[in-house]
């Protein structure tokens, strides 16, 4: 794969991201050693170079820590299995009267001068938050996150051997013509196909973090719908067809 053909892969805002990763790439096959990303990456940066780079004679590997992760490193060459360069951490609210969203603690550790591509997946259960980041930032957040939102809280380092759990998610079955990309937005957004088609020709959909603008896209089972302001989903298995002729189609929610 040369150059030229992978800047044609990706838009603007992600080519600095995936030159790197492809001077890593040239870098460990050449020399035969194993290196890591710098960052966590969105899915259509880490599914490129895992379909594209690797072969059965190089591995190219990635790694979001929980399973079914979005944002995730990216590993050349990793024969020997050296872990991932991540450190899990662990927010604790330490208030009785109020309850962090997730766009709370995303805003908090921002707020710290953090870059978004340096923490993996936010995930929230029982009312802590869970997220893998890039071990070289770790203590900076342990030292100096000390509110998330208007609450207080406590940042703590997971052990080595802390057992990822699976992230939530509310699913139900939805009815479809088809699986056109209108046609999904149109049902998860309660609207009508034209103003479904409005909100994807204003750039607010995104499958597997590219912005679509193109109606009629297929979107297949796996892939990841954002619909900025509304919530991400993931479409599933089709799992049967009413009598009209409809899908009958799995979508899941991130909760």
């Amino acid at each position: 794969m040369d150059k030229k053909t992978l800047l044609q892969s990706f838009n603007e805002e992600d080519r600095l991201e995936v030159l790197n990763l492809y001077e890593k790439y040239e870098l460990s096959y050449e020399k035969d050693i194993s290196l890591f990303g710098n960052n966590f990456y969105p899915p259509n940066i880490w599914k490129f170079f895992e379909k594209f780079t690797s072969t059965n004679d190089f591995k190219v590997t990635s790694s979001g820590f929980f399973e079914d992760a979005e944002r995730r490193m990216i590993s050349f060459n990793n024969i020997y299995e050296i872990p991932f360069p991540m450190k899990i951490l662990k927010i604790v609210n330490t208030s009785k009267f109020t309850i962090p969203s997730h766009r709370d603690y995303l805003g908090s550790i921002l707020g710290l001068g953090i870059k978004r591509n340096k923490l993996g997946d936010l995930i929230i259960k029982n009312g802590e938050c869970y997220l893998p980041v890039c071990e070289e930032i770790a203590d900076y957040i342990i030292s100096n996150l000390e509110t998330v939102g208007k609450s207080p809280c406590k940042v703590i380092l997971l052990e080595e051997d802390f057992i990822p759990f699976t992230p939530e998610f509310k699913e139900e079955i939805i009815l479809i013509p088809s699986l056109r990309l209108d046609s999904i937005v149109s049902k998860v957004m309660k609207l009508s196909r034209s103003k479904a088609q409005d909100v994807i020709e204003a750039g607010k959909v995104l499958v597997d973090y590219n912005t679509i603008r193109d109606k009629s896209k297929e979107v297949l089972s796996g892939e990841r719908i954002t619909i900025r302001g509304v919530g991400k989903f993931i479409l599933g298995d089709i799992v049967g067809n009413s009598k009209s002729g409809k899908y009958k189609v799995i979508i899941k929610k991130y909760t």
